[in-house]
């Protein structure tokens, strides 16, 4: 009898040892995101974030974010990239991924941000369709997000982000940012 049960549990432990850990493909690489950020010279501007979605819309990871929005600005100023606040649901994450994505207000110029590739649990991701976005806040109210989808998992592909402004003519306050792209490059 504990012959039976000893080789009873062994076809178990072999049946549990080779279920795959993960269904999708195990990736590797970056993607770089990159994008041209002019200053606009005015209060209540230039707050930006930078976040991952998968391609159903739920929030993967933050890369970036503003210091003032990131460290609580946005409950003093409701304004300051909302999207992103609502989609990443800011105000319940840990002080070590707020430290770890919030810093300065960037240079003006080309930017650029790398994302390893994994959620904010530092779990790596599936293999398959990434959502980029942006939000910059002009001025006020007026914002912009810029947009793109990027494969991951597979060969190198480049993807240019779309802007949408927020009201439809915040782009007559100022041009925040310019030539949004990524860029996803498998490990060799």
């Amino acid at each position: 009898m504990k012959f039976l049960l000893k080789i009873i549990f062994m076809l178990i432990f072999i049946c549990i040892a080779s279920i795959p850990l993960s269904s999708g493909k195990e990736i590797s690489g970056t993607v770089t995101i990159s994008y041209v950020l002019h200053k606009i010279p005015t209060m209540a501007s230039n707050q930006i974030a930078v976040w991952i979605e998968d391609e159903d819309g739920s929030y993967v990871k933050t890369l970036y974010a503003t210091q003032f929005t990131a460290r609580g600005g946005f409950k003093k100023r409701t304004q300051s990239l909302p999207e992103w606040i609502k989609k990443s649901e800011w105000e319940n994450r840990s002080q070590a991924e707020i430290d770890a994505v919030s810093g300065a207000t960037q240079q003006a110029g080309m930017n650029e941000l790398l994302w390893d590739l994994t959620d904010s649990a530092g779990k790596k991701v599936a293999a398959g369709t990434y959502v980029y976005k942006i939000e910059g806040i002009i001025y006020w109210e007026n914002r912009v997000i810029w947009q793109g989808r990027i494969n991951v998992g597979g060969e190198e592909n480049t993807s240019m982000a779309q802007a949408t402004y927020f009201p439809q003519d915040a782009n007559k306050r100022g041009i925040l940012l310019e030539q949004v792209k990524a860029v996803y490059t498998p490990s060799r």
